[in-house]
C-alpha cells in the first residue's frame, strides 16, 4: 500500500482544526474531544508525512513551510468531501456556496442578482465575502471561495476567468473641488485597503498627474470613503455606476479620467480543477444575464 493510501482524511481534519484554532485545546473544543487526542492525531500525520507541520510561537501554533504546502490540499479535500456528502444526502440545490466580491460590486451589481438566485435556490446557504481583489484571489486559489468577482485584467494558470462587466472609474472629489486646484496643493488619497485594484489605479493616476500626496487613508466600506470625500478629506477613484446608485453620490463631485485607467473590467474567477457545483453554475447564469444591473 502506498503512503497516500494510508493517509486518513480524519488526520487532515484535525490538521485543519489546529490551524484554524491556533492551539491543540482550541482544536479539541471544535472537534469535541480531548487535546491529547488531537495531539496524537497530529503526531500520526507528521510521522506519515515525515515532516513537522506546526511550530510554537508564543502561545500559538503556526504552520511550518511543510504545513503551508499541505494547507491548500487539505482544504480542497475538505471541500470535496463536503460536496460528495451533499451529493448523496441532499439535492443539488442545497448546501453551501461561498462567493467573493469587491465591495463596490457587491453594493451596486449584486443585490438583484442574489435576490433572483435565492428565489431559484432558496435552500442554498450563500455566503458573500467582500474584500480587495488580491485577497479574494488568494481565497479562491486556497479553495475557501468557490468564485470571486475581482478587478481586472488578470490571469492565472490555475484559474478560469471571464469578463462580466466593464466599469468606468471616475475621480471623486469634494463637491466644491476641481482638478486644477487639486494639482496645486497636497491632497489625501482615500480608498480601500492594500490589494484593491481600484486603489492601485488611483496610485497610478496620481503618479501620472505628479500629484502632491499629503497622506493615504484606507477604509473598509464605501460609506466611509464617500463620507470622507464629501466631508472634504480627500479624493478617490470609484465606479461611476456606484455614484449614480449610492445615496451619498450627490454629495460629491466627479470627473472623467483617461480611458486606460478608467475602463476597469470586472472578472469572475474560479479554480479550473474545482468540482462541479450546480448552484454556482446557476448563479453565474444570472450574473451573465443582460438583466443584471449595468
Amino acid at each position: 500500500m502506498s503512503s497516500w493510501e494510508r493517509l486518513n482524511p480524519q488526520l487532515l481534519r484535525h490538521f485543519l482544526a489546529i490551524h484554524r484554532a491556533g492551539s491543540l485545546s482550541g482544536a479539541a473544543q471544535h472537534l469535541h474531544c480531548v487535546p491529547s487526542n488531537v495531539s496524537a492525531r497530529l503526531r500520526q500525520l507528521e510521522e506519515q508525512l515525515g515532516a513537522g507541520l506546526f511550530q510554537r510561537q508564543a502561545r500559538q501554533l503556526l504552520l511550518t513551510p511543510a504545513g503551508k504546502r499541505l494547507l491548500p490540499h487539505a482544504e480542497s479535500l475538505e471541500r470535496l468531501c463536503q460536496l460528495a456528502w451533499s451529493s448523496v444526502r441532499d439535492d443539488v440545490w442545497s448546501g453551501e456556496l461561498r462567493l467573493g466580491s469587491m465591495e463596490t460590486t457587491a453594493a451596486v451589481r449584486l443585490p438583484e442578482v442574489l435576490a433572483a438566485f435565492h428565489r431559484d435556490a432558496p435552500r442554498v446557504d450563500l455566503s458573500l465575502v467582500t474584500g480587495p481583489s488580491r485577497h479574494l484571489l488568494e481565497e479562491v486559489l486556497a479553495g475557501r471561495l468557490e468564485a470571486a468577482l475581482i478587478g481586472g485584467p488578470y490571469s492565472h494558470p490555475q484559474l478560469d476567468s471571464e469578463v462580466l462587466w466593464r466599469e468606468e472609474l471616475v475621480l471623486v472629489m469634494p463637491a466644491q473641488a476641481n482638478l486644477h486646484n487639486l494639482l496645486q496643493t497636497p491632497v489625501t488619497l482615500l480608498g480601500f485597503p492594500h490589494g484593491c485594484h481600484y486603489r492601485e489605479r488611483l496610485e497610478r493616476w496620481s503618479e501620472q498627474q505628479a500629484l502632491l500626496i499629503a497622506a493615504r487613508q484606507s477604509y473598509g466600506s464605501i460609506e466611509a470613503i464617500l463620507g470622507g470625500i464629501a466631508a472634504g478629506m480627500g479624493i478617490g477613484l470609484l465606479p461611476r455606476s456606484l455614484l449614480q446608485a449610492h445615496p451619498r453620490g450627490p454629495l460629491v463631485a466627479w470627473q472623467s479620467i483617461a480611458p486606460e485607467l478608467a475602463v476597469a473590467p470586472t472578472l469572475l474567477v474560479r479554480r479550473r480543477d474545482a468540482p462541479a457545483h450546480p448552484a454556482l453554475e446557476r448563479l453565474i447564469e444570472l450574473l451573465r444575464a443582460p438583466a443584471a444591473p449595468a
